[in-house]
């Protein structure tokens, strides 16, 4: 760091039932070695204690970091967590943490000196992952969490996942530029990170930084080592939470394809992002149904709307190759625009 310039850090940590792990999870936070830190302890609404444990272990912190408390009345989603967060901090750099993982001592200071580095400054900073076991016991294997997004269109087709949010660190220009995210948003990663993209650059750090925790309540992994009858079930569950989540994901980064900050970015690159966007949007939607076992939307409308967008390619296909026709409808409707204005004469 500069010398002499310290920048206001943020940890926003986010919980729902992780009573078992979130006071290892709150502590590793409170050991941070940076000095200008304030962190959000947020809690989605938990049934398990989890929030008393939050409230407890803040209670009886005597260090120098600012500690703020945030509960949800019922659980509403990642995102109404992260929002909360964001409106109650004042840090530069907002860092993310999850209830079940620890935060290396170093992990604050080490992403603000990664984020000072360079210049302009990189809009997301995130690490490497350690695994541990549900006891916090090293796994002896390294998450490598590098992504290359050479282009918008396929950092859109792989949902701009892999830089994931246990040990993502976003400028705060993420959040002001964009506004808040959907309270009921999961896969929080993915639109965060392609808010970052838009935005500007990103930075990798390849040494761990946060030890990721593999246990049997991993809501989007499915890491644990099982007989395969048992695995199997699961992992549907897992590929049903993907799909499901990843529409509203979709959804949001399509969202944000539209705002301001993208127009700054090359139109092409842009457009052939909005149209992956739609694609994948639709894929999963229809992969939802296929998995899930609720109301789905039936085999016959989704190809009656394939029909339908194939009948439109051809009919534009054959108008601009005879322009006549579209002349004559912009005659035709023309005409109609003038009688309709002499019947209101």
């Amino acid at each position: 760091m500069r010398q002499g310039f310290v920048p206001q850090a943020t940890v926003v940590l986010y919980a729902f039932n992780e009573i078992n792990f979130v006071a290892e999870a709150v502590q590793s936070l409170l050991e941070q070695d940076y000095p200008a830190l304030e962190i959000v302890l947020s809690d989605d609404g938990s049934t398990d204690g989890t929030f008393e444990v939050m409230r407890r272990v803040a209670a009886e912190y005597t260090g120098p970091h600012r500690i703020m408390l945030n509960r949800n009345p019922t659980n509403m989603g990642i995102g109404s967590q992260i929002n909360a967060g964001v409106r109650m901090s004042r840090g530069d750099l907002i860092l993310l943490a999850n209830a079940d993982d620890v935060s290396r001592p170093d992990r604050v200071r080490r992403t603000v000196e990664a984020w000072l580095s360079e210049s302009p400054r990189p809009m997301a900073v995130w690490s490497a992952l350690n695994q541990i076991d549900e006891q916090g016991q090293p796994l002896g294997r390294v998450m490598d969490m590098g992504v290359d997004v050479p282009n918008l269109a396929t950092g859109m087709r792989n949902r701009f996942s892999g830089g994931g949010a246990a040990s993502l660190a976003l400028d705060r220009r993420v959040f002001t530029e964009f506004g808040p995210l959907p309270d009921n948003l999961i896969l929080e990663d993915s639109p965060l990170f392609a808010r970052a993209v838009l935005l500007g650059g990103v930075k990798y750090l390849a040494e761990p930084l946060v030890d990721y925790r593999v246990h049997g309540g991993n809501i989007s992994q499915n890491y644990a080592v099982e007989p395969f009858d048992i695995w199997s079930k699961r992992n549907l569950s897992t590929v049903l939470w993907h799909k499901r989540e990843g529409v509203k994901a979709y959804l949001q980064i399509l969202r944000d394809l539209h705002q301001r900050p993208a127009d700054a970015r090359d139109p092409q690159d842009v457009a052939n992002a909005r149209w992956t966007g739609m694609e994948k949007l639709l894929e999963n939607a229809i992969l939802r149904d296929h998995y899930g076992d609720g109301p789905v939307v039936s085999e016959g409308a989704k190809l009656s709307s394939l029909i339908r967008l194939v009948w439109l390619l051809i009919k534009c296909r054959i108008k601009r190759a005879v322009p006549a026709i579209e002349r004559r409808n912009v005659r035709w409707h023309y005409r109609r625009v003038v009688d309709a204005g002499k019947g209101r004469g």
